[in-house]
């Protein structure tokens, strides 16, 4: 089911709670690791960290430093990760000292602390490029202009950058750069951005990343029920609100007023756009209401408001 974020912004519709989550005891649990193992020597500055998630625990938390607890000298991660997997970056001839132990809102398992040595023969062949920014992939934004940043390849002499339009399969880019910064700007479109370190003998793999470039804002949504003008004799406990949303957008919000212009006595509540309908509990007898709705896409464009509508309760 596609989580529904409410935003209310009258006192008045704060009422109904659900029961208190208890979170489990966490106290006295530790981590099972299937990689790397303790004190492993590792061919790779992005090395696989892989673990065995536990029952009750929300986040795992990752404390690793250079050279070790006792004494250190920089603290590369200290990061709350969700999930089964992670892989930090790391430099080729080090040996770091790390812990991990699970995590939730109340309480903390015990930490399990191991070393890790990168081998500073490390070859281009078995390092890997993460993009730093952005993360998400494939990357939908409305600006122009997106600049990408990934990690340090050790060994690397220079980064191989390649950009490619989607629409008609043309390469619009390919330069080499000793930054591991790229920036350009871009046409709406779609894209595919392709990244790799490489020296005189080695060179790592491509590391893609896809990029929509969208500046056109969803059609503003259809507003089905209530009517226009329709009065209900009593109240009815609860309005029922029925709309049709644009195929590209993310989210709608629903903003329902005792104020024709909404300058006032608003209430906003942001959807999942494929809902479409929202029940409304906190209908009040005599009292006339009005009600539009906009949406928005992916990449942060909004449509503009749908035709305004208003409803009466005797």
């Amino acid at each position: 089911m596609k989580k529904i974020f409410l935003f209310f912004a009258l006192a008045s519709l704060i009422g109904a709670c659900s029961p208190d989550y208890i979170a489990a005891d966490l106290s006295g649990k530790s981590m099972s690791f299937y990689a790397p193992a303790d004190r492993d020597t590792v061919s790779t500055t992005t090395p696989l960290f892989w673990w065995s998630e536990l029952n009750g625990a929300t986040t795992y938390r990752l404390q690793l430093v250079w050279p070790s607890f006792a004494a250190p000298q920089q603290i590369i991660y200290d990061s709350a990760i969700a999930g089964d997997r992670f892989y930090p970056v790391l430099q080729a001839g080090l040996t770091y000292e790390w812990r991990m132990r699970p995590e939730n809102g109340s309480s903390e398992g015990n930490w399990v602390t191991r070393t890790l040595t990168v081998d500073s023969s490390v070859s281009l062949g078995v390092q890997t490029i993460i993009f730093l920014s952005p993360t998400a992939n494939p990357y939908i934004t409305q600006n122009n202009q997106t600049s990408f940043t990934w990690n340090t390849i050790n060994g690397a002499t220079l980064y191989r950058i390649q950009v490619v339009d989607n629409s008609n399969n043309t390469t619009i880019d390919n330069v080499t750069s000793t930054s591991t910064t790229y920036t350009n700007t871009f046409a709406e479109g779609n894209y595919t951005l392709s990244v790799r370190a490489e020296n005189q003998s080695s060179l790592t793999a491509w590391t893609v990343k896809n990029l929509t470039v969208d500046q056109t804002a969803p059609t503003a949504p259809i507003l089905i029920l209530p009517a226009d003008a329709q009065t209900f004799a009593s109240s009815p406990g609860t309005i029922n609100f029925d709309w049709t949303s644009s195929s590209d957008a993310l989210t709608d919000s629903l903003f329902i007023s005792t104020d024709s212009t909404f300058a006032s006595s608003q209430v906003s509540l942001l959807l999942n756009a494929s809902q479409g309908s929202y029940s409304w509990p906190s209908v009040q007898n005599t009292t006339t209401y009005y009600w539009r709705v906009n949406s928005k896409d992916a990449a942060g464009n909004t449509s503009n408001y749908s035709v305004r509508r208003r409803f009466t309760v005797n």
